[in-house]
């Protein structure tokens, strides 16, 4: 009887343990902001537009954009393509919400992201970006391979906030 008690004890602690371990992905996330010399209209007029990202976004070679779904793709300099939802423009916050549409990992190893950009006014002629982001790493599971898995996902987003930001200010600033 005492034998069977401690089997029990065991396969109850491995099972919590499992079950501990196994416990899948965690919300990462990606801030980053970028101060640019320029009136506040002009960056807002870039951040706002929906199609003007692919003129200042230097990993986007083409975009389209369906103002009845308010959807936009983009292709990628690495030949893949992925879409954002815009969620809400906020004239008076100067804020852009958007989502990602349905995840391509292979373009950007994410998924279920949602970013803000807002544009914030200096007073003394430089606006600062700043540019927000959520996300689950690309794969799920709880066991990703390297290339889907947090660091990548974080990498990945650092990178297109990053990029993109100093495209804004190139943009803006020529």
């Amino acid at each position: 009887m005492r034998q069977l008690s401690k089997r029990w004890v065991a396969l109850v602690l491995f099972g919590w343990a499992m079950f501990a371990w196994a416990h899948g992905p965690t919300p990462q996330k990606s801030d980053h902001r970028i101060q640019i010399r320029a009136p506040l209209a002009a960056v807002w007029r870039a951040v706002a537009d929906p199609e003007a990202v692919c003129q200042w976004h230097p990993q986007v070679v083409r975009c389209f954009y369906r103002p009845d779904e308010r959807v936009r793709r983009f292709e990628l300099a690495n030949g893949e393509a992925f879409e954002e939802l815009i969620l809400e423009v906020d004239e008076n916050h100067h804020t852009v919400y958007l989502r990602q549409g349905d995840p391509n990992v292979a373009a950007l190893p994410v998924s279920s992201y949602s970013t803000r950009i807002q544009v914030e006014d200096g007073g003394d002629g430089t606006v600062t970006v700043r540019w927000r982001g959520r996300f689950y790493r690309g794969d799920t599971g709880n066991f990703p391979p390297e290339h889907l898995n947090d660091e990548a996902a974080v990498k990945a987003m650092d990178r297109w906030i990053r990029d993109g930001l100093e495209g804004l200010k190139r943009y803006v600033e020529r």
